[in-house]
């Protein structure tokens, strides 16, 4: 890192809006081309450029670049683009997971494009379920979400709300009975 960007990252540390510009200005647009190829989707990239953007500013005193800015950028907007594609993954499978399971048993094709009223019931079951969830025990939802939405391991888990790792696998087995319960009440119907 040369003297100019030591001068930057000092400056930014302590708050200076003209050396957040300055970053902001100069590799704003670069990045989101650069997270544009990995997401394939010029919203999401500016979305996540952005993000990226907020989160420096918000935690700029505890920002360590060891290389140049440039390559901490660049690093950090490839993490970010994993952790949407890995939260996209996630929120599909959860998706997918209670489509199927509750028109699995249903004799009509409620998914098919055919069936007029097919977007409210799906609309109709996600509130549901989402409701179900809601209303799980005190942090069961938070350790759902966090391990069937985020995709985390269930170690990271642990280590992020203080809790054993047995704690956080009995606590999703308990929220997919309980789903899978309401699943088939709903179902049934």
């Amino acid at each position: 890192m040369d003297i100019f960007e030591k001068r930057i990252l000092r400056e930014l540390k302590y708050g200076s809006k003209k050396a957040f510009e300055y970053v902001f200005n100069t590799y704003s647009e670069q990045l989101c081309r650069y997270a544009q190829e990995i997401l394939k989707d010029r919203a999401q990239a500016e979305d996540a450029v952005e993000s990226l953007f907020v989160r420096i500013w918000e935690d700029r005193k505890k920002i360590n670049v060891h290389t140049s800015i440039r390559s901490y950028l660049y690093r950090s907007t490839y993490n970010a683009c994993l952790n949407l594609l890995r939260k996209k993954r996630s929120e599909n499978r959860y998706r997918d997971f209670f489509i199927y399971h509750s028109y699995s048993s249903k004799t009509h094709d409620y998914g098919s494009s055919s069936y007029p009223l097919s977007g409210i019931i799906e609309n109709e079951f996600n509130e549901r379920v989402e409701k179900v969830i809601e209303d799980l025990p005190p942090q069961c939802p938070k350790i759902f979400c966090m391990s069937r939405i985020e995709d985390l391991p269930h170690k990271e888990i642990a280590e992020r709300l203080d809790i054993s790792v047995n704690t956080v696998k009995s606590q999703i087995m308990k929220a997919l009975q309980q789903i899978r319960a309401k699943i088939k009440e709903i179902t049934a119907t």
